[in-house]
């Protein structure tokens, strides 16, 4: 039972969880503002009085929804994850989360309805490429039509371009909200062209009061310039920055910026989930095996290591493929690979160095295709001169990503460079997750570390990477969980 906002006072309203103290510090001065950016580095808790301030509009009677955009997986992980955890108990709420895959769906298409008239607080969460398709853009409107809003851009820097469509589209509906925020934790430093679009969200005649209003006149005033030419055409093309001072004292008094460096009182590891969906292949192969997994797990005597194999299967598919010729060779599932495309994501919004394991071998070659130079290799087929050059360049070198198998690379390492660390798919084996989650969190380690697990939705993975966080062993529980829930 919930109570509503004239059965509250705001002095009353209890915080769900602990605020650390620059997020208490936030909330408590910017929670009535209209608009303001989080320029926070990633792992230092955006999310938290983002929800606490929603929370705060709402008990005063100033919104009755939420719209959050953010990035595929990252949207969902709103919805599942960190509203529930932080939305104060005395909020009312319904949350969803918006599929453009399910988008022709009639029980999808209900809960959309049911949103719209929900009482209470209305949470949306979609992604930006659902933003502009022709369904998600309707619900996007309606949505704002209907609630008073706070919107919210997630990694705001999606919308960093703005002739694209993604971008255009959302400064569109920015007017219908009469509160906004942006989060980011992209530095303005490293692209300083990359925070105007962001500014016309929060205000859209944001830079008309520093003269800026056009694009081309504000990436001229920032950047230096130099002419080229090419196939007999001349053309600009930037070489460098200025002014950023002035920049910066533009943005401070509408944002605020933390690092991890700032930051003294965040836990040691924080984790996450990144959410992604399987492809349509995917799913058919996905839903194929499982069955034949029922009537097995119905049929025969079943061990552990029985299972494992199977699950082991199941979990490659999540990965894009199929092994098949006696496991020599791999099958891809579908044109596009879902959970290489989020990875890929996730490593532009990268701004320091990170630790990237996976399990399996036909993983690592693609992400290490993916990487490039700025990667190197840790793992079965890494020779010892290799592994010890790949270390050195990781630790003291120019090497931006450690791609590494933990089973070869789980023990014994110090790779503390590491502020970040990316779970591609998951080990069986409580043991290996310990062992590479302390690869980068040991001593020599001057920062917090983000641990952030790849979940393809509704399978397998989303058991695996709870009990691995919560320290269970699967090889030596599994038999005891129902396994059925599982798959």
């Amino acid at each position: 039972t919930y109570a509503t906002p004239s059965q509250v006072t705001l002095s009353l309203m209890q915080l769900k969880t602990t605020p650390f103290s620059h997020q208490r510090e936030l909330y408590e001065r910017t929670r009535e503002l209209n608009r303001y950016a989080l320029f926070w580095e990633q792992g230092t808790g955006k999310t938290k009085p983002t929800i606490d301030t929603a929370a705060w509009l709402h008990m005063q009677g100033k919104i009755d929804g939420l719209l959050v955009l953010a990035p595929n997986g990252v949207h969902r992980n709103w919805v599942s994850d960190e509203i529930p955890a932080h939305m104060p108990d005395c909020v009312s709420y319904s949350a969803h989360t918006y599929h453009s895959s399910k988008a022709g769906n009639k029980a999808h298409k209900d809960a959309c309805k049911r949103l719209l008239e929900a009482p209470g607080l209305a949470v949306l969460a979609m992604s930006y490429d659902a933003a502009v398709t022709k369904d998600g853009s309707k619900l996007l409107e309606a949505f704002l039509a209907k609630r008073k809003c706070l919107y919210v851009l997630d990694e705001a820097t999606r919308i960093k371009n703005p002739s694209a469509k993604r971008t255009k589209a959302v400064l569109l509906t920015a007017r219908l909200a009469a509160y906004r925020r942006i989060l980011t934790g992209t530095p303005i430093a490293n692209g300083p062209f990359d925070c105007f679009a962001m500014m016309k969200f929060l205000k859209l005649d944001f830079w008309k009061d520093y003269c800026m209003e056009s694009f081309f006149v504000f990436k001229h005033h920032f950047g230096i310039w130099k002419q080229g030419m090419a196939a007999g055409r001349q053309f600009s093309y930037v070489v460098g920055y200025r002014n950023l001072e002035q920049l910066h004292a533009i943005l401070k008094d509408h944002s605020s910026r933390v690092t991890k460096d700032q930051v003294l009182d965040l836990p040691p590891k924080l984790y996450s989930k990144r959410y992604f969906q399987m492809n349509k292949e995917q799913v058919r192969v996905y839903n194929d095996l499982k069955d034949e997994f029922m009537t097995f797990l119905d049929g025969q005597l079943v061990t552990a290591p029985l299972v494992i194999t199977r699950m082991m299967r199941l979990q490659q598919v999540t990965s894009g493929y199929v092994p098949f010729d006696g496991a020599t060779a791999v099958q891809q599932l579908g044109e596009d690979n879902p959970r290489m495309k989020l990875l890929e994501e996730i490593l532009e919004d990268m701004p320091h160095k990170a630790i990237i394991w996976a399990k399996f071998t036909k993983d690592i070659d693609l992400i290490v295709a993916l990487v490039g130079s700025e990667g190197v290799r840790y793992d079965g087929s890494t020779s010892p001169d290799d592994r010890a050059k790949a270390i050195e360049a990781f630790q003291r070198g120019n090497a931006k990503y450690f791609v590494a198998n933990p089973a070869a690379a789980g023990e014994g390492l110090t790779l503390h460079a590491a502020q970040t660390v990316v779970y591609y798919n998951n080990s069986f084996k409580l043991t290996d997750r310990l062992q590479s989650e302390d690869r980068a969190h040991r001593i020599g380690q001057a920062h917090p570390v983000s641990y952030i697990d790849l979940v393809a939705e509704d399978t397998i993975d989303e058991h695996v990477v709870k009990s691995l966080v919560k320290k269970s062993d699967i090889a030596r529980t599994i038999l005891g969980d129902d396994i059925k829930k599982w798959i």
